[in-house]
């Protein structure tokens, strides 16, 4: 399925079920494919399951318009106002975590129940007063490194080997242009959430890879310590794949959160 965002750019999308609605978005260079786990586990327990590929990811247009967090937060609203969602569970890995507390930012809490935010820093480059940023990334040596961070190595477990076939398949379909992208990356990297964090009403949880190559895990449990309301969960051995290198443990984690916070209203 596909909608127009406001500035013309083609988005494509994918709905199943009938239940409350679970947004599942993905990473920079990331695929709505990713989810495929998660994706059987929600359905199978009478979720509404939505995923979304972003501008120049996967199956959607590629562009060079609007490259930038705040629009894929705006491409949020307008997925939420086109299929008249309520009360949504936003769920977002790496990148995907910004674009929802740039969302929340913009347009509010109104419509969401939850938000679960996995293996994403709240500010990626590091100073003297914040460590939990991208492993040895400072201002002062930010534009040496950026053009390699895209592309490091970054599970620590093994995927699945019929799962990447499958993942290998769709991204040599709809290959994803690194150049092309590169402003998307380095304004991802430029903000500093934690001030949307700390004013975030609803329940958050913050799930982190015990082995993520690019940050210390310990930043989910700052970022908790800050929230007014949330949950924080280091899932052991993993990278920064958490929710494709270890499906059944992270399944578990979300689905607990998930019924525990509902039950709670």
């Amino acid at each position: 399925m596909q909608f127009s965002a406001s500035d013309n750019v083609c988005l494509t999308y994918e709905s199943e079920g009938t239940g409350q609605p679970i947004l599942l978005l993905s990473g920079y260079s990331g695929i709505k494919e990713e989810w495929k786990y998660q994706k059987e586990m929600l359905l199978a327990h009478n979720y509404r399951v939505l995923t979304m590929d972003w501008r120049n990811h996967g199956e959607s247009m590629r562009t060079s318009k609007n490259l930038r967090i705040y629009r894929l937060a705006a491409d949020i609203a307008e997925l939420i106002e086109e299929l008249k969602l309520e009360k949504i569970i936003l769920v977002g890995h790496s990148m995907g975590a910004s674009a929802i507390w740039a969302y929340i930012s913009l347009f509010g809490e109104a419509k969401v129940a939850q938000v679960v935010t996995v293996d994403q820093s709240p500010k990626l480059i590091n100073d003297d007063c914040w460590k939990y940023g991208i492993k040895d990334i400072y201002w002062d040596n930010f534009w040496t490194k950026i053009s390699l961070w895209g592309k490091q190595h970054l599970n620590a477990i093994n995927l699945n080997a019929e799962f990447v076939s499958e993942l290998k398949i769709q991204r040599k379909q709809h290959p994803f242009d690194y150049e092309l992208n590169q402003f998307l990356l380095v304004n991802h990297m430029e903000q500093d959430w934690r001030d949307i964090i700390a004013a975030i009403k609803k329940p958050q949880l913050f799930i982190a890879g015990e082995c993520s190559p690019l940050w210390s895990s310990k930043y989910a449990t700052f970022c908790a310590n800050i929230a007014k309301d949330a949950d924080v969960s280091v899932i052991k051995h993993v990278g920064h794949l958490v929710h494709m290198e270890a499906p059944e443990e992270f399944n578990q984690i979300l689905l607990t959160f998930i019924m525990k916070r509902n039950d709670e209203e």
